[in-house]
Formats: structure tokens, C-alpha cells, sequence
């Protein structure tokens, strides 16, 4: 993100995640069930969010089942941070999995 932050010069205001990490650190390529990893980004991605926003832009690194996507994007709009949210994913990785496309 800092990448995209630096190069793209934006200054539009940003949403910060934080992914809190347990003792036992565990990625969604890892899991290979949807049920596990919609668990996984359901616990593991915070928002300290306060302002309200129409629209937001949710960029992730990349997609597999959409389960980090999906689950930041209902974090976002149940606590009224968002109204609208719109997904992107620089890569995807479709290992099996029916993507999920809209919440």
C-alpha cells in the first residue's frame, strides 16, 4: 500500500486495517476451506475507524476466495464507515474457490 501511496502521490484520506496477528500466525492461501477463512479475516482484520465516508475504494494485494475483501467490506459498512464499498484486488489466484462478488 505504501508502494501505491508514494507513487500514486494520494491524497485522498485512507481507511488504516490492521491485521492482529495471534500466537499462531495464519494465512488465507493456507486455508483451504471457505468456512476457515472467512473465520480467519473475520477475527484478524480491525478497523479503529471514527469518520464516515460514501464511497470506499478496498484495495487488497490479492484475491483468492474474496473471504478478506468480503469480511473487511461488512466491518466497514456495519459500523457506518462506508456506505458504498468497492473491492480491488491487484492479482487474483482462483485455486477452486467460487469467488465471492458482492456482500
Amino acid at each position: 500500500m505504501s508502494v501505491l501511496e508514494n507513487r500514486l502521490s494520494l491524497t485522498l484520506p485512507m481507511v488504516h486495517l490492521r491485521k492482529v496477528k495471534g500466537s499462531i500466525v495464519v494465512t488465507q492461501k493456507a486455508l483451504s476451506r471457505l468456512e476457515d477463512r472467512i473465520q480467519n479475516a473475520r477475527a484478524s482484520i480491525m478497523l479503529a475507524e471514527k469518520r464516515q465516508f460514501k464511497r470506499i475504494l478496498l484495495i487488497d494485494d490479492a484475491v483468492g476466495s474474496g473471504a478478506t475483501i468480503n469480511e473487511t467490506s461488512l466491518k466497514i459498512k456495519s459500523r457506518g464507515i462506508g456506505e458504498v464499498v468497492i473491492g480491488y484486488a491487484i492479482t487474483g489466484s482462483y485455486k477452486g474457490f467460487e469467488v465471492i462478488q458482492e456482500v
